[in-house]
């Protein structure tokens, strides 16, 4: 029995001592996009129709809000008639060898021509439609229909999925053990049963300062092919391999580097 304990902690110990496993740098996580698009209205008038809700994926091209343009179908009818008039009147003009008056008439059919082109303008852009395809991030209007708008008020915020990568919250205490190219793997709060390939393509040279220490930020490729649930700010927990460690170094190089840094002097 005692020889039984003895053997087997000679082999624990020796197991400690020589053996070796794969080490991981741990850091949360959380889903980000840079290709983000504001979607805003191209002219003064009112919320007709909604077509999306925040949270709906759409395709490039769908139509996602639409304006009331009955009183721009009012302002192109005018426009139209003002032009026919002004021709008239110019033709009319040239006919009596009346060069001013035509000149007139032909100034003001081209400001109605001008006014037309502009209600053209309006009413093609009273279909909002989406760029890319996408996520809706921002933007429930269902409670707005028939609400004012200015021209330039942001009316919807467009995500581009396929752009999204990790953003790591790598510790100070870990950074130096991370180099770009580096793999590993992350878990999202709301699976963690499941675990997606990451890669590390750089880390940011300075850090920031937030309550529990100081981090660096770094940013992972995602997979090409990402799940449908993944959305913009999901966060979890993420994984990376940085080769073999001592067994003994895993276990106990935290507690030794803050004895080292609480002892010196």
């Amino acid at each position: 029995m005692v020889k039984g304990l003895g053997l087997s902690g000679c082999l624990v110990l020796a197991f400690l001592l020589f053996g070796r496993l794969p080490y991981r740098v741990e850091s949360p996580f959380i889903l980000r996009t840079d290709d983000v698009q504001y979607l805003p209205a191209a002219h003064d008038g009112y919320i007709d129709s909604v077509a999306v809700r925040v949270g709906d994926r759409v395709d490039a091209g769908a139509l996602l809000l639409t304006l009331d343009t009955r009183e721009l179908l009012i302002e192109a009818a005018a426009a139209v008639a003002n032009l026919n008039r002004y021709a008239r009147e110019a033709q009319k003009s040239r006919a009596e060898n009346n060069l001013a008056e035509m000149q007139i008439s032909l100034a003001l059919a081209e400001q109605a021509r001008a006014q037309l082109e502009l209600v053209r303008y309006k009413l093609k852009h009273s279909e909002v439609r989406a760029p890319f395809a996408g996520i809706v991030v921002e933007g429930d209007l269902q409670q707005m229909q028939g609400a004012p708008v200015n021209k330039g008020d942001v009316l919807l915020k467009l995500a581009r999925l396929d752009k999204m990568y990790a953003e790591f919250e790598i510790s100070e205490r870990d950074v130096h053990e991370l180099n770009n190219g580096f793999s590993g793997e992350i878990a999202f709060i709301s699976q963690p049963r499941l675990k997606f390939p990451v890669q590390l393509e750089q880390v940011d040279p300075v850090s920031q300062a937030k309550e529990e220490g100081n981090i660096f930020r770094g940013r992972g490729q995602l997979p090409e092919e990402k799940a449908d649930w993944w959305r913009p700010g999901m966060s979890g927990v993420a994984k990376i391999d940085v080769g073999w460690r001592n067994v003994l170094w895993i276990l106990t190089h935290r507690t030794i580097d803050f004895l080292r840094m609480w002892l010196w002097w």
